[in-house]
């Protein structure tokens, strides 16, 4: 790891061997990149996605090479469309697990590192904790983050152009390589870490608020969301990271957004309302013709839910799933009428989760277990000026093992969850003192 003058951190690639034989992929890389030109002009993206590679070379994010070395490396790339995002439409998304039959591919090679990243769950507790919640991201997360000289060779790749090989290589972190995510948090990890002693409680909290780019955290009152937001900024910008489009349900002058909705780690926040929701993903989802299990696994996969707050309405599809695999039917087969109607009614039903409201304080923690499933739910209860204010902040369910078990000890399974859901909780929230356990 290396600091330049201008705080911009620059990093090696974490290869596994200090011998690096990489046989270059220019044949299959020319020809992805032929029919991924053509696909692009068909759908009229091309110059769209030229334009990023125009703004990159701008940027001096890629660089053009003129000759090529024996040791270079092609990664493939397309274009990736996102139709609701604010900032970025369309943006690359570069391969670099492509590999020759027999040979490796640079992902191959690679250490992917530790996993430095804060949990979902224990990001969204603490943000829940806080009167005000603030969000906001880094701007081209990756790209701010520099590749030593040595390794650009292994990131070259064609621009954009049917007819004509031009080729550039990065100078930044690329995403799509495996050892991406681990960079930019180990590069986040130390510019956190070496800050003034003005700036280490602001630090401090915002080691526990980024996931990969996005920094989601709370503060008390409106004089603590100012100073948490210029400091933050400040923070980040001695590692040249922008960080932007700063949302909260409070206002202020440093607020881009405080009304409407946004998405808060792929779930909803409605500003207006200060409550959460989450996504139930099934406009696109329609039943064909019969009921497979590929159908309902697909199902209960759309509905995003980090907290468990939905898992007893998501329990009763996944018991009917695990009837199939005691049937030993294949994915695509007929399902029998005693799966089919319990899920046709269930599925007719499924969109009103994204109507439920999630609330953003003594813990109870509660447990219980059935035959069919054993479950555990974490409740957080608050005395403010208007009364008595009790919210669910956590759940987790499980379908009963296959292997028949015996009600009290489906209960002491569930006692086992709820006692390691309450330990995260626990420390996402930072709560020093619990004393009291209730059991029936």
């Amino acid at each position: 790891m290396k600091i330049l003058p201008d705080g911009r951190y620059e990093l090696c690639l974490p290869f596994k061997s200090d011998v690096i034989e990489l046989p270059s992929n220019k044949e299959l890389t020319w020809k992805r990149h032929k029919k991924m030109c053509e696909r692009a002009q068909r759908n009229g993206l091309l110059d769209d996605y030229k334009a990023v590679f125009k703004e990159w070379k701008e940027l001096k994010i890629i660089e053009k090479m003129d000759c090529e070395n024996e040791t270079s490396l092609f990664l493939p790339h397309r274009p990736v469309v996102k139709t609701d995002s604010i900032t970025t439409k369309i943006r690359p998304v570069f391969d670099a697990s492509a590999r020759e039959t027999g040979r490796n591919s640079l992902n191959d090679l690679l250490y992917k590192g530790p996993n430095l990243i804060e949990q979902i769950p224990d990001i969204i507790d603490r943000f829940r904790s806080y009167p005000i919640g603030i969000s906001a991201d880094i701007e081209k997360t990756f790209l701010q983050l520099g590749i030593a000289p040595e390794h650009r060779d292994f990131l070259r790749f064609f621009y954009p152009t049917e007819n004509e090989e031009i080729v550039y290589r990065h100078s930044r972190v690329v995403f799509g390589v495996s050892s991406s995510p681990f960079l930019l948090a180990a590069a986040l990890s130390h510019l956190l870490e070496h800050v003034p002693a003005e700036y280490s409680e602001i630090a401090d909290k915002l080691k526990l608020s980024f996931y990969v780019d996005n920094c989601v955290a709370g503060e008390s009152n409106a004089t603590q969301q100012e100073k948490f937001i210029l400091k933050a900024r400040e923070i980040l910008s001695r590692g040249c990271f922008n960080l932007r489009n700063w949302e909260s349900n409070a206002d202020c002058k440093y607020i881009s957004k405080s009304t409407g909705t946004t998405k808060l780690l792929g779930i909803l926040w409605d500003l207006d309302k200060d409550v959460l929701k989450c996504r139930v993903c099934v406009e696109d989802l329609k039943i064909d013709s019969s009921i497979t299990k590929r159908f309902i696994l697909a199902a209960v996969q759309r509905i995003f839910d980090p907290l468990g707050i939905l898992c007893s309405a998501t329990l009763p599809p996944k018991i009917l799933l695990q009837n199939t695999w005691k049937l030993k039917l294949s994915w695509d087969s007929t399902l029998p009428d005693d799966i089919v109607k319990p899920f046709l009614k269930w599925w007719g039903e499924v969109v009103k989760l994204s109507d439920i409201e999630i609330p953003r304080t003594q813990m109870h923690v509660f447990v219980d277990a059935c035959k069919e499933a054993y479950a555990t739910c974490i409740f957080l209860r608050t005395d403010t000026s208007q009364g008595v204010k009790v919210v669910l902040v956590r759940a987790k369910s499980r379908v009963a093992p296959l292997k028949q078990a015996t009600i009290p000890r489906l209960e002491l399974m569930a006692c086992c969850i709820g006692a390691r859901l309450a330990h995260s909780v626990q420390q996402a929230l930072n709560i020093t003192e619990m004393e009291t356990i209730f059991l029936e």
